[in-house]
């Protein structure tokens, strides 16, 4: 499992008084995936006043410094100067993050990325044990081919298989060679260190930031946890925009 966050007052991730307070609030009205996932869980709709009235300047300036905007990221969908950006913490085992990735993601590309409003940054949030943790790498490794999106829904596509799978690293390697990676470069990547030490990174960022399961989002510093429905998104970002023009 990646490694514990420690408290740090220099770490320039870890947030402060309203912030964190609307973070972890977040967390606490929309994610509850550690429980009973029937009736609303991660997909309950959120009871919370509208994002104008809620996110103030401050947690604005907050979302767009967490932002990497990193030319050329292959984790990455959408323009790099985008006045929106959501960061998105997920887990390649969970159920609502794959609910996520089919169904809501494809529509939020389709109305914002494609028009240059909207940039989607990916971070690796395995909480659910060492399968979760191999994926991850796996995206990563898959990533330093350039195809980082053909595993995200070819994996996402097989979860519940390789979930239940007596050999998943097999079953993961059939994946990765029908999407045409090099496999002796992937496993090669996916057992070195430094795509793990970068998976602990998103780790560590997302529970700085009050994150404790997935997936989650911040979205220009609006925190959305939880599968929610399209229109949750929707409205984060149509919101955020106008914040951006005013």
């Amino acid at each position: 499992m990646p490694p514990q966050a420690k408290a740090s007052t220099t770490e320039p991730l870890l947030l402060t008084g309203a912030v964190l307070l609307a973070v972890v609030l977040a967390v606490a009205i929309g994610l509850t995936l550690e429980e009973d996932p029937g009736d609303g869980g991660a997909n309950a709709s959120r009871a919370e006043p509208p994002a104008e009235n809620r996110i103030s300047e401050e947690q604005r300036e907050w979302g767009q410094s967490l932002a990497r905007r990193e030319a050329d990221d292959p984790t990455a969908l959408g323009e790099e100067d985008a006045p929106v950006v959501m960061v998105a913490y997920s887990d390649f085992t969970c159920p609502y993050c794959a609910t996520w990735a089919q169904e809501t993601q494809p529509e939020l590309v389709e109305r914002y990325v494609e028009s240059g409003d909207l940039r989607i940054e990916w971070r690796e949030f395995p909480y659910l044990g060492d399968l979760a943790r191999d994926l991850s790498v796996g995206a990563l490794a898959a990533a330093e081919q350039d195809a980082f999106w053909e595993y995200h829904e070819a994996v996402f596509a097989r979860q519940e298989e390789l979930k239940s799978s007596s050999d998943p690293e097999g079953d993961l390697r059939e994946i990765v060679d029908g999407i045409g990676v090099d496999l002796e470069r992937f496993d090669t990547d996916l057992r070195g260190e430094e795509l793990r030490g970068r998976v602990d990174a998103d780790f560590l960022e997302g529970q700085r930031i009050g994150v404790s399961g997935t997936p989650a989002f911040i979205i220009n510093g609006d925190p959305v946890m939880g599968a929610q429905p399209l229109s949750v998104f929707v409205d984060s970002v149509d919101t955020a925009l106008t914040a951006t023009e005013g």
